[in-house]
């Protein structure tokens, strides 16, 4: 997320003054709180989604399927990249930082004061959403996991269908680092009877595929994996997906998957409506909703101001089994194949595997310019795990790469790291007044 949170309300600035880094694994906490509020959002069908990669990107495709098929849709995602309030949203409807308020002001009034002091603040995000989802009426809403799933604080409720995109090693601190162990933990999301959507059969660790494979015999969750290799052509998607790398397709699978398993479910006459062949028709429609959570994965953009103009591919590669998805989807479009390289710029932060990141990226970067952002987690100066300049903020990282020469002609510049990150960019390009587009190969070589 952006670090920068001037544009944030004094109340949402408060939240995370008190809770930000705080993390205490358990439902107990948020158990309470939504008993004494009256369970807000238990009542409203939801589909909970899980992994180490691939999470946010199939909650917003799922989440716009719905917009596409006239459903009033809740999203609960994180992190958010510019502003808080990109957490929660509503396809037809406005979450407003007003909202959100209200929201915050009312819950510290009705909670008790001793159990609003120990709720952390994802606790209170996801309760906020519940709420927000309530008043705005959603007729269904998809929730993505924060971290790992058996304790994390969407598990709260049970999903109507769960999906889980992929397992590899990332917040080892909290989830350990024994593959099948970091399985478990995600597979806590699953309930008996409730089908459950598998995504990773292509992943590297096999022992991972097992433990799902095994969760989900002794919870008693019909299976149903999701993988393919050759592209999906003989599956229907929009046109936007056909271009994409085959992650992201593979994804967007994912997404119409649990869409066909939660429309097989009799829950009431407002998903009578919904075609398949009409919400794949209508997806690229550009009245439709598009959500952050699909920002700054694998996204190539032209970035321009006055005379300057640079080809850019962003992604949110904050772990190695991320990077290695990167490294692939490069050499598919043909951005690196053939032994070509590229220019980067890099961020990652100081808890994450930043040696095990540029392992899977090396060989496909020619040079490399590294940037902090202005976070207590960002990276120092003597981090060697990855070589190359280090600039105090993505600014200078800019400036300097848009001086250098010999980065001109380079093709696609490739910025990538932590979803912190990813927000410095997107907010510097704002507010320095650059002009980013979508990527349109019929417009730019």
């Amino acid at each position: 997320m952006s670090t920068n949170r001037s544009c944030e309300p004094i109340e949402i600035l408060e939240l995370f003054d008190k809770r930000a880094t705080v993390i205490k694994p358990g439902l107990d906490r948020i158990r309470s709180a939504l008993a004494f509020l009256g369970n807000p959002g238990h009542g409203t069908p939801r589909i909970v989604v899980a992994g180490t990669n691939g999470k946010g990107s199939t909650s917003g495709m799922l989440w716009r399927m719905f917009a596409a098929g006239g459903v009033r849709a809740g999203l609960f995602s994180s992190p958010h990249l510019l502003e808080f309030r990109e957490r929660i949203t509503v396809s037809d409807r406005d979450v407003s930082n007003s909202l959100i308020v209200t929201h915050i002001n009312s819950l510290k009034k009705r909670l008790p004061a001793a159990l609003w002091d120990d709720l952390t603040f994802f606790e209170i995000n996801t309760i906020l959403a519940f709420l927000i989802f309530d008043e705005l009426k959603t007729e269904v809403n998809v929730l993505e996991v924060g971290l790992g799933g058996r304790l994390d604080c969407v598990n709260v409720y049970d999903g109507d269908v769960t999906v889980i995109t992929s397992i590899g090693r990332d917040h080892e601190e909290f989830l350990g680092t024994d593959i099948c162990g970091i399985a478990r933990e995600k597979s806590g999301i699953m309930r008996p009877g409730v089908p459950v959507i598998w995504g990773g059969r292509d992943s590297s660790e096999a022992l991972a595929h097992d433990s799902i494979i095994t969760a989900a015999k002794e919870i008693g969750a019909p299976l149903i994996e999701s993988f393919f290799s050759t592209g999906c052509d003989d599956i229907a998607v929009p046109e936007s997906i056909r271009s994409r790398p085959l992650f992201l397709r593979q994804n967007f699978w994912l997404a119409q998957l649990a869409l066909k398993e939660f429309l097989k479910l009799d829950k009431g006459h407002c998903f009578a409506k919904i075609s398949l062949q009409d919400v794949i028709r209508r997806y690229d429609a550009s009245t439709l909703p598009r959500p952050v959570t699909l920002m700054g994965r694998f996204e190539r953009l032209v970035v321009s101001r006055n005379n300057i103009s640079r080809t850019v591919l962003v992604d949110v590669c904050h772990n190695p089994h991320g990077a290695r998805a990167l490294a692939r989807a490069l050499d598919e479009i043909g951005i690196t194949n053939g032994g070509r390289t590229v220019c980067c710029l890099i961020s990652v932060l100081k808890d994450k595997d930043a040696a095990g990141i540029w392992s899977e990226i090396k060989s496909k970067i020619r040079e490399i310019i590294r940037f902090q952002i202005p976070s207590p987690r960002t990276w120092s100066g003597d981090d060697l795990r990855v070589p190359g300049d280090l600039k105090g903020s993505f600014a200078s990282a800019w400036t300097m790469a848009i001086a250098q020469e010999n980065w001109a002609d380079s093709g696609p510049w490739l910025i990538c790291g932590s979803v912190a990150a990813v927000g410095e960019v997107f907010l510097y390009w704002k507010q320095d007044g650059w002009l980013v587009e979508e990527f349109r190969r019929d417009e730019v070589g």
